[in-house]
């Protein structure tokens, strides 16, 4: 059984580039605190304007309205080599291969994935402290993103033990893994049916573009708390609040 989104027409929406792209000229720097940050955002510049404006904005409180879905990911993920390079707001990874993440018969390719502490999205007001988004583009430019919950477990995960001892610390630092790294792996990817939240939403970051495909999975991959904290410390607090549903319930 395929996930199958709640609207099948709202694929077609262009969701516009990814933050960097999406920009024609040079847009204001943004954080996450002060008068640079998520309740800002919208009146920094009019390309941002959806930050504000908008009505499907990302990230939103899951398992209430927004209710679980049940589905075999529709994903093929592959093994891929990438740049991982932090950019002064996260910690992203440039992949060389793409993975193929099919929506309604849409097929979407992998493009870069990135982490925020804490988790963006909530379920049921919880949480948790970390979130990592796979970002896909479609061939008509829309956009697809995959969310993974991180949570804390008693023992190393050892799938992400490579990637952690190797995190850049300092803003425009980057790091080349050669090897390829298993996606799927990373991800703690499986066969079967599970749950997953499926929505409409936008980009977490600005210009916060709409007509984004959101796709994110309860189940979260399992941490120790060593490896959390480094993470975390690597990350510092980059996560929008939840935003409104709106017409979405």
């Amino acid at each position: 059984m395929r996930i199958r989104l709640l609207v099948a027409a709202a694929i077609a929406m262009s969701a516009g580039a990814l933050p960097m792209a999406a920009q024609t000229h040079k847009a204001p720097h943004w954080k996450y605190e002060g008068k640079e940050g998520p309740a800002y955002w919208g009146s920094l510049d009019a390309s941002y304007s959806a930050c504000s404006a908008g009505k499907e904005q990302s990230p939103i409180d899951l398992g209430g309205p927004v209710a679980v879905a049940r589905g075999a990911l529709d994903e093929r993920f592959t093994g891929s080599t990438f740049v991982l390079f932090h950019n002064g707001h996260t910690v992203q990874a440039a992949l060389d291969q793409a993975s193929t993440l099919t929506l309604e018969g849409i097929p979407f390719k992998s493009l870069q994935f990135h982490f925020h502490h804490p988790s963006e999205h909530t379920v049921k007001g919880k949480a948790f402290p970390a979130e990592l988004h796979l970002v896909h583009k479609g061939a008509k430019g829309t956009l697809a993103v995959l969310g993974i919950f991180f949570s804390e477990s008693t023992a190393d995960n050892p799938a992400l033990e490579p990637l952690l001892a190797r995190l850049p610390v300092v803003a425009g630092d980057s790091v080349k893994f050669d090897s390829p790294i298993s996606i799927g792996t990373l991800l703690g990817a499986k066969e079967g049916n599970e749950n997953f939240f499926l929505y409409h939403g936008s980009l977490t970051t600005p210009p916060c573009t709409e007509g984004v495909q959101w796709v994110v999975r309860e189940r979260p991959v399992q941490a120790s708390r060593r490896q959390l904290q480094r993470l975390i410390k690597v990350l510092g607090e980059n996560a929008r609040p939840v935003q409104p549903l709106n017409a979405r319930h």
